[in-house]
Order: structure tokens, then sequence, then C-alpha cells
């Protein structure tokens, strides 16, 4: 994941000056409960409310990834208001409470990491909260209303700020993830490109090095005799194999493969997809040429299965005997049935039944219908 990407997941405070930023938060309400001892009547509200503040303080600012979960969010929205019903009916009633009223900095601390992740909802309705019962401590009190604005006007303004930076935030982080994805693209494309290319021109230089020598020697006039007949049909079988057949268009696959064509095997090869998902090509298809050696005559199709089977590959052989089909799985092991084997004077093949011509057995069909 590139750099931009990684600040478009995981828009917080991280590492060593995250956790300063937070502990220093922590520190000033501690030295804030602190200094003003005269202004309360108990401390464990406090130290109740400064422990609830840390934890809330710690998951607001330093939790991984951009969005928190529900649960977390909204017992982060709820701390706030929780931490004005521990504190406020213990400040001072005869005077404005100063910086006795610790707690609204603190929840609006919380508040402000909300809003920053996106939660605009919670963080707003975590400010009522607080607001609510801030309310409720003045009028059960009877403090002076005039000093709300005082008292709150701040905290609003910094949960303001803190919805402006979460919708500039997270606007950012979507136009970097836009211009991730695109570069993405353009990569994937590029490279696709480079991979076209150079399977063309391997091809080809194959063309050029097999094809072409044989092509002028008959463009110039030049019979081929029984011999050098053979080997151009050959030679078109490959030209017709690494189109149908790219995947099997390793060295020793064709080398196999065209030992049993110029023993006289009709050899036929098939590609629908299943190998570009195996880990390990080369395991899949280092059985096929053990499994040609033998064959001396009669048809042979070679086929890489559809994806999606638990074989990956299967080799039919058909002669006058029988027909005799292997698979192969993703791992390179051969599933191969008993070579048929003679009963009264019959051969047993896949079907279990004597094949009076070179056929194939039932679940063999489809492995014998290569495009023509």
């Amino acid at each position: 994941m590139s750099a931009a990407e990684e600040m478009a997941a995981d828009l917080r405070l991280a590492g060593p000056l995250g956790w300063t930023v937070v502990l220093s938060y922590v520190a000033c309400n501690v030295f804030l409960v602190a200094t003003t001892s005269a202004d309360r009547g108990s401390l464990w509200p406090h130290v109740a409310g400064l422990a609830i503040f840390a934890a809330a303080a710690a998951a607001a600012g330093l939790a991984p990834r951009r969005r928190l979960t529900r649960p977390v969010t909204a017992v982060l929205a709820v701390v706030p208001g929780l931490l004005a019903l521990l504190v406020s009916w213990d400040l001072p009633t005869d005077r404005f409470p100063g910086y006795s009223a610790w707690h609204l900095g603190a929840g609006t601390f919380v508040l402000f990491f909300l809003a920053t992740r996106g939660h605009l909802v919670s963080a707003w309705c975590g400010m009522a909260g607080l607001v609510a019962v801030t309310l409720a401590w003045v009028g059960t009190t009877g403090q002076d209303w005039r000093g709300l604005p005082d008292l709150l006007l701040t905290h609003l303004s910094l949960l303001g700020v803190g919805t402006i930076t979460g919708v500039v935030l997270h606007r950012a982080a979507r136009q970097i993830n836009a211009v991730a994805a695109r570069a993405r693209s353009r990569r994937t494309a590029h490279a696709a490109r480079l991979a076209e290319a150079a399977e063309r021109h391997r091809r080809l230089a194959w063309l050029e090095q097999n094809v072409r020598p044989a092509l002028e020697r008959l463009a110039e006039g030049h019979v081929p005799g029984p011999e050098e007949r053979v080997r151009l049909a050959v030679l078109e079988a490959e030209v017709r194999d690494r189109l149908r057949g790219g995947a099997l268009d390793v060295p020793g696959v064709v080398a196999a493969v065209r030992a049993a064509r110029l023993r006289g095997v009709a050899v036929e090869v098939m590609d629908d997809g299943a190998l570009s998902g195996v880990p390990d090509a080369a395991a899949v298809l280092a059985p096929i040429p053990g499994l040609l050696d033998g064959v001396t005559a009669g048809r042979v199709v070679i086929r890489i299965l559809p994806p999606g089977r638990a074989a990956v590959a299967s080799v039919v052989v058909e002669t006058a005997e029988g027909t005799r089909r292997s698979t192969i799985g993703p791992d390179g092991a051969v599933d191969s049935p008993d070579t048929p084997s003679s009963r009264g004077g019959e051969h047993h093949v896949l079907a279990r039944q004597r094949q009076s011509q070179p056929a194939v057995g039932r679940d063999d069909v489809d492995e014998l219908q290569p495009e023509r």
C-alpha cells in the first residue's frame, strides 16, 4: 500500500507523538483538579471522571483506522455527559466555576476527535448531552444564566472547528483514494500492455526462427519429401498448439508432444484457463511428458481444464486397446485409472467395457472435443 493510501485509511494520532498529545491533555486536567481543590466538595467524582476521560481520550485519539465501530462511538459520545453528571454538582454555586469545570474541556476533547474521524452526528449528540446536563446544573443550583455563554461558547467553537476539520480531512481522504485508485489502474494497464508486448515478441521470434525458413523454402519451389512433410505437419500442429494451448507452451511439454507426433500419434492440446490460478504451474505440467512417453499410436488430448474443478489438467490417451484418462491436481499429483487389462479376451477401460473402435468413455466426452 502506498503512503497516500495509508494516509487515507488511517486518519488518527499515532505513535509516540499521539501518546504525547493524549497524555499531555490528561496531565493538564489532573493539574486542574489538583489546583482547584478549594472549589470542590469531594475528590472521588473528579478521580473517577479523570479515569473515564483518560480511557475515552486514548480510544478517541489513538484507536486504529479512520472510522470507529458503532459501540465505541456510542460510548465515547456518552462520556462528556457522564463527566458532567459526576462533576457538575460538586462545583461551587456561589461564583463562576472557572477552571474547576475541567470536565467541559475534557468532554470536548473527546468529541473533537469523534468529529475529525467523521462521526459528526455522534459528536454533536454528545455535545447536546453535555449542554443539557450543564443547563440542568445551572437550573437546579440557582446559577446566573448570563454566565452560560462564557462557560460553553469556547467548547462549542472547538467542536465546530473539529467538525470543519473532519469534513476537510475526509474529503481529502476520498480524493487521495481516488488518485490512488487511478494510479493503481494505470499501473495495472501498463503492466498488462508490457506483458502482451513481451508475449507478442516471443511468439514472433519463435515464428521467425521455426516457421519462416520452411515457408521461404516452399515459396522458392522446394518440394518436400515424405519425412519433411511429416516434420512440416508437426510444425503446423505446433503453431496451432501455441494458439489453443498457450499454457502448455513450455519446453518439456512441447518436446514430448513433438516426439509423440513424430511417432505417429495424433496429439491435440487445449487450454481452458485453470492453470492461471495455480501457484505452481510447473508442478502441474511436469507429469505430462511421462504420460506421453509410452504412447506409440492412437490419439491423445492434453487439456488444461476450466477453473473451479478439483483437477487442473487431463491427458486422455485413446488407442486400439481402449481409452485411458489421467488427471493432474494442483499439486502435480497424477490420478490415473488402472492400466486396461485383459479378462475373458476383452479389454476393460474406463467404462469397464470393450470398445470396438477407438472411442472415449462417457466421462471423457468433453476431453475429446477440441476446437477445429
